[in-house]
């Protein structure tokens, strides 16, 4: 259906994308939550009413883009790191959302979402229902937000089920593009392993792609590789802390190192690669991660 669209309004459609004047265009939605915007010059009222009938008419008129909105969207179509060359903040981190139905009003959901945060956040679109929170962030920290109480506030808002995944903060940086198809992926995984959940954190989706055809396929290398900055001294003291339970007194005796070093370092590892593996599931995943190295 959309490829006769365009064939029909060529110039003259956009879908999912953002025109320079919004309010010229006549704004839809299809069930799976694409966005078409056709010229009003175009459209005469038959098939207004036509169009209607196959699709949902927009509420109300869509309100243009931020220059940072539509920085991150031309990123995230291309690739390309010179989108984001005027982004001041070093850091940052994704937060993937998904609604069961499409979200009408982006402007009161986008309220809604910056409210729940302390800091920045900006909102990107890919589909009415489907799109990208993106944290900016000064500096790498291990505390993540309350993703359940955000998912929980926003369905009763929006009578709709959110479905999230956190990522870790990354270094705004070549790599980052990688890093975010990569979540974009596992986040679909997630939703196909647990339905029933609504938030997914980076811990929860490190091994799925291990369960997925061919175990070891390029998405799980790309997964289990974020041991990739650390020398082997780092990961055998990383080992011997998963061999010892967790216990950190012990796992310091074993390295003839001191306990407040080896905490330390600890807290170095989980900033650095953003898994706690002071928690069950960061630790499975370091786990993981420390036997794929091994295997390589």
């Amino acid at each position: 259906m959309l490829k006769e669209l365009k064939s029909l309004y060529e110039r003259d459609i956009v879908i999912n994308g953002q025109p320079e004047h919004p309010e010229d265009y006549e704004w839809f939605y299809t069930a799976d939550g694409d966005e078409i915007g056709i010229a009003k010059h175009r459209l005469t009222e038959q098939e207004r009413r036509l169009l209607a009938l196959f699709f949902t008419p927009a509420e109300r008129r869509r309100e243009p883009e931020s220059e940072e909105e539509r920085a991150w969207k031309r990123w995230m179509a291309t690739g390309d790191p010179a989108a984001l060359a005027r982004l001041a903040a070093p850091y940052c981190r994704f937060i993937h959302f998904t609604a069961s139905r499409p979200i009408a009003n982006k402007e009161e959901f986008a309220d809604a979402v910056r409210g729940l945060f302390s800091s920045p956040v900006t909102i990107v679109w890919e589909q009415d229902r489907r799109g990208l929170i993106v944290e900016a962030k000064q500096k790498r920290t291990t505390e993540p937000p309350s993703l359940a109480d955000m998912a929980e506030a926003l369905a009763a808002d929006f009578y709709t089920s959110i479905h999230l995944l956190i990522g870790p903060i990354r270094p705004v940086d070549e790599r980052l593009y990688e890093s975010f198809l990569l979540e974009k992926e596992c986040f679909s995984a997630a939703r196909r392993f647990w339905p029933k959940r609504t938030v997914y954190e980076w811990e929860d989706v490190i091994p799925l792609p291990l369960f997925e055809e061919g175990a070891v396929s390029e998405k799980a290398r790309r997964t289990l590789s974020l041991l990739d900055g650390f020398d082997e001294e780092e990961v055998r003291a990383m080992e011997t802390f998963l061999q010892c339970n967790l216990n950190v007194s012990m796992a310091a005796k074993k390295l003839y190192m001191h306990r407040n070093s080896l905490q330390y370092r600890i807290d170095k590892w989980t900033e650095q690669t953003g898994v706690d593996i002071k928690r069950f599931k960061g630790a499975a995943a370091v786990y993981l991660a420390i036997l794929h190295r091994r295997r390589s």
